[in-house]
C-alpha cells in the first residue's frame, strides 16, 4: 500500500467531511470523526480503490486510525474553532477554500452519497451513530453489550441506584460465555471468570449495591484489557508493525486487571467467607469449570 497516498486520501476525506458537517450544522468530536471515516470505509467495501488507504484497528473507543487522528488534529488546530469542550466546527474562512480544492474524494460520487446518508438524520448521528458502529461492525457481536451495557454503566454514578443487577450479570455471563479462545486471551478470560463469580456471589448476598465502589473499577479494567486484545485481533495490515507493542501493552493491562480483581476479592472476602454461606466455594468452582476451566484442561 502507498502510505503517502493514504495520507492524501485521509486528508482529503477529512476536509470533505468538515465541509459536509458545517453545511449540516453539526460539530464533531475526534471520537466520532474516527467512526465516520470508518463507516465510509466499510460502506465503500473492500473492492473499492480507496479501501486500503483508510487503515483502522479496534480499541477501547471503537475503530481507530492513527492517520485520521494525526490529520484531524492538524485540521482542528489550524482550520476549526471549538464548539464545545470536545467538538469543533470548520471556520467560515475555510469552507469555500476546501470546496474549491482539487480533492481525491470528488472522483468518487459514492462517498458523497454515503456521507449524505450518514448525516441525513442529525439526531441519529449525534445519539445513535456510535452504538450502531458497534452493532454493525464490531469484530464480535457481544462487544456492543460489553461496552454499552457493562462498561458504560460502570462509569455512571446513577446506575447503582437502578437495581438492575440481575440483568447486568446476565449480560456479563453472555460476554463471558462468548469470549473467543485465543492463547493471548487466556489470562484475561480466567480473570473475567473470577470477576463474574465474585459478582454473582455478592448479588446473592444482596451486597452488590454496597460493594459497587470496588466492583466498578474491575468492570472498567475488564473492558479496557479486552479492547487491547481486540487491537491485536482486528487491525488492517497497515498496523502489522504495531502488534508486538500491542502484545506488551496487553500484558501490562492484564496485570492491572489482575490487581483490580484481587482488590475486589480482598475487600469482599468477609462477605463470601461468612459461615452461613459455606457452599460458595463449590458455586465458584462450577462457574469456573463451566467456562475457562474446561478450556484450559483440554
Amino acid at each position: 500500500m502507498d502510505n503517502s497516498k493514504s495520507y492524501d486520501v485521509v486528508n482529503d476525506l477529512l476536509k470533505f467531511l468538515l465541509c459536509e458537517l458545517k453545511e449540516n450544522k453539526i460539530a464533531i468530536s475526534h471520537f466520532r470523526i474516527q467512526k465516520t471515516v470508518f463507516k465510509i470505509k466499510k460502506e465503500l467495501g473492500d473492492t473499492h480503490p480507496l479501501y486500503e488507504n483508510l487503515p483502522f484497528y479496534w480499541y477501547e473507543h471503537g475503530p481507530f486510525s492513527n492517520l485520521v487522528a494525526e490529520q484531524f488534529n492538524i485540521l482542528k488546530d489550524n482550520n476549526c474553532y471549538p464548539f464545545s469542550s470536545n467538538t469543533v466546527f470548520l471556520k467560515n474562512d475555510y469552507l469555500n477554500e476546501f470546496l474549491s480544492e482539487t480533492n481525491i474524494i470528488n472522483e468518487y460520487q459514492s462517498i458523497e452519497q454515503i456521507s449524505q446518508k450518514i448525516f441525513e438524520d442529525k439526531n441519529d448521528f449525534l445519539n445513535k451513530f456510535d452504538e450502531d458502529i458497534y452493532i454493525d461492525y464490531a469484530p464480535f457481536p457481544f462487544m456492543h453489550a460489553f461496552k454499552y451495557d457493562l462498561f458504560e454503566p460502570s462509569r455512571d454514578d446513577d446506575f447503582i441506584y437502578s437495581g438492575q443487577y440481575d440483568n447486568y450479570l446476565n449480560i456479563m455471563w453472555d460476554c463471558l460465555s462468548n469470549l473467543p479462545y485465543d492463547n493471548l486471551l487466556n489470562d484475561f478470560s480466567v480473570l473475567f471468570s473470577r470477576l463474574f463469580s465474585r459478582l454473582e456471589l455478592l448479588n446473592d448476598e444482596n451486597q452488590f449495591f454496597k460493594c459497587w465502589d470496588y466492583i466498578s473499577p474491575s468492570i472498567q479494567q475488564s473492558w479496557i484489557t479486552f479492547a487491547r486484545w481486540v487491537s491485536i485481533y482486528a487491525h488492517d495490515d497497515f498496523y502489522n508493525g504495531h502488534v508486538s507493542k500491542w502484545e506488551l501493552d496487553l500484558d501490562k493491562r492484564v496485570k492491572v486487571f489482575n490487581r483490580s480483581v484481587n482488590f475486589l476479592e480482598d475487600r469482599t472476602d468477609h462477605i463470601i467467607n461468612n459461615p452461613s454461606h459455606e457452599n460458595h466455594d463449590s458455586f465458584e468452582d462450577r462457574i469456573y469449570n463451566a467456562t475457562i476451566g474446561n478450556y484450559l484442561m483440554e
